[in-house]
């Protein structure tokens, strides 16, 4: 009798060590999710997302030579592009510090050459702005914006090439990376390694992939709901701040991302692809909000430099929505550009409140954004 009691406890035992470890996954013991993105390793912090920083820093300095532009000064091509591109690891002495980081080779790479053109055009019509071309439909030129007194230089079209350039790059480097590259399984699947620490970084593979997607979010790591923390949020997260009373997606984003990295220290794969699903599902709202945002500025909008600087932003915040990730998006990339050439179309300067009602209405429905459309 003694015996077989013993034998079934170590059986009972064997089993729940199984159960416990069965695909190298922890299953026994609910995951605990930090309520910031804080996470440490024998007392040491185990996140970086450094060169998504860097990154961030340099289209902050990239718009504001861009915005040279927009006061009329000469802005010159091959310094764009050379910090398109980072050349020499400063931008060729255009950026303010050294990174071995780079914009270029982060954008979805169908695309590079869509941004560089933009960069291009926008100095070449500098010079043209510089010698007094005055914007109008169907030329190039600077127009004064009454909110600010200040001026933008647009193409002929109306489409302002600062805005299109750096929310553009929202689009197409940072929320692209997020969805497509590092919350992929190619990243965080389970062929990456999440076992060996690396002695000096103290992280494995798999959690810095994590981190990398998170410091292209742009929030800080105790961002929450209505923020009022000490630290800016940047890019994304600014955007997700200012619709949070609408939307209260600051949490929500940011929930995803702890409980993501939580489950893959704890190696949960399951709680780890909620949280993917999580991020990725509030993502997508958060770029539609931020499109629709602006289309109802512009319909509030009746000073044609106010107005073509908002539609240029509401136009790349729609067409960002082509860089959702595959499983988790509501329009596919054709529907997206279908939806602004029905609308928005390819000339800023004729856009309607018609077109814009539309584009607000096929947004708001698909996203699931209805009843919050009119207050974003």
């Amino acid at each position: 009798m003694y015996k077989s009691l013993k034998l079934a406890v170590g059986l009972a035992a064997i089993s729940t060590l199984i159960s416990c470890e069965k695909n190298n996954e922890v299953v026994d013991q609910p995951l605990s999710v930090p309520s910031t993105y804080e996470f440490t390793r024998e007392g040491n912090s185990s996140v970086s997302y450094s060169g998504q920083t860097d990154r961030l820093n340099q289209l902050g300095e990239m718009k504001s030579m861009l915005t040279q532009g927009d006061g009329g000064y000469i802005i010159d091509e091959a310094d764009l592009l050379a910090m398109f591109e980072n050349a020499n690891g400063d931008g060729n002495g255009n950026f303010t510090f050294s990174s071995t980081k780079q914009l270029k080779n982060k954008t979805f790479d169908l695309d590079q050459t869509y941004f560089e053109n933009i960069l291009k055009e926008a100095a070449a019509k500098s010079v043209d702005a510089n010698n007094g071309a005055i914007a109008a439909d169907g030329t190039a030129g600077l127009i004064a914006r009454l909110s600010n007194n200040k001026t933008i230089l647009v193409d002929a079209n109306g489409f302002e090439y600062t805005q299109m350039f750096e929310k553009g790059l929202m689009g197409g480097t940072f929320f692209y990376q997020i969805a497509n590259v590092y919350l992929s399984d190619a990243k965080i699947g389970p062929t990456v390694d999440n076992t060996n620490v690396d002695p000096v970084k103290n992280y494995t593979d798999m959690e810095h992939h994590w981190d990398e997607a998170f410091g292209y979010f742009g929030a800080p790591v105790d961002f929450t709901s209505d923020y009022q923390g000490n630290e800016s949020p940047r890019y994304w997260a600014k955007y997700s701040n200012t619709s949070d009373a609408a939307l209260g997606l600051n949490e929500s984003i940011m929930f995803g991302f702890r409980k993501g990295r939580a489950a893959i220290v704890a190696k949960k794969d399951s709680e780890k692809y909620d949280g993917k699903a999580r991020v990725m599902n509030h993502f997508n709202k958060l770029v539609a909000a931020t499109a629709i945002h602006y289309a109802n500025e512009a319909k509030s909008t009746t000073d044609m430099g106010d107005l073509l600087h908002v539609l240029s932003e509401c136009y790349a915040f729609t067409r960002a929505l082509k860089y959702a990730n595959p499983e988790y998006r509501k329009m596919d990339p054709t529907e997206v550009q279908t939806l602004l050439d029905n609308t928005l179309g390819t000339n800023l300067w004729t856009v309607t409140a018609t077109e814009l009602n539309l584009l607000i209405d096929t947004l708001s429905s698909t996203y699931e954004l209805d009843d919050v459309k009119n207050i974003l």
